[in-house]
């Protein structure tokens, strides 16, 4: 299966603003469950790290450059136009609940530390309530994970797709290394363009 490293880069894509609107976190999540499973508990660790590091990364880029890294998001993908106005409704009307049940929330769950970091909450009060998000939205999947492995031996062709994820888990922790570069390449990007823009 996947090794620590592409559990926890796999887990911070999903987590990370920008990169997490393409990098479904889910495979490495049910992954962490079936390892689990397989008497290896630390990968259930390894993926809350990558998503809690996600998270904080999210909000920071947030506080710092939010307003900035809002618009060229949205010009960058359109698509996220819809759950940013989405979130920051709901942020502001419920913004604690909503980042412990955000990952429960299909796409509102891609900018909802990011927009906390926008609205400039309280770091310590964002991590905490963010940290229980986290538990209650890793866990859902590392459980069904563990208990997909439970009942793998009973369905069909489970052999053979136990067998494809394990062949194919080093091109899926390649491609999420690949994906971290991409993403911190875009956001290098970002970073230059207003200084591009004031040059000319």
């Amino acid at each position: 299966m996947f090794s620590a490293v592409g559990l926890f880069f796999g887990a911070f894509l999903d987590a990370l603003i920008g990169p997490n609107l393409f990098v479904p976190g889910e495979p490495f999540l049910l992954a962490a469950g079936y390892q689990w499973y397989q008497g290896t508990p630390l990968a259930v660790i390894w993926v809350l790290l990558g998503g809690f590091f996600g998270d904080q990364l999210s909000y920071w880029i947030g506080r710092i450059s939010g307003r900035r890294v809002q618009s060229k998001l949205i010009r960058w993908q359109p698509g996220a136009r819809r759950p940013i106005a989405r979130c920051r409704k709901l942020m502001r009307d419920k913004g604690h609940a909503v980042l412990m049940v955000a990952r429960l929330l299909g796409p509102v769950a891609w900018v909802v530390p990011f927009i906390a970091g926008t609205q400039q909450m309280r770091w310590r009060r964002f991590s905490l309530f963010a940290t229980v998000g986290l538990i209650l939205g890793v866990g859902q999947f590392v459980l069904w994970g563990y208990a997909l492995a439970a009942g793998l031996p009973l369905l069909p062709y489970a052999d053979s797709v136990i067998r494809y994820l394990q062949t194919h888990s080093g091109w899926f922790s390649g491609a999420a290394g690949l994906s971290l570069v991409i993403g911190y390449g875009t956001y290098v990007w970002w970073r230059a363009q207003p200084q591009a823009e004031t040059r000319r």
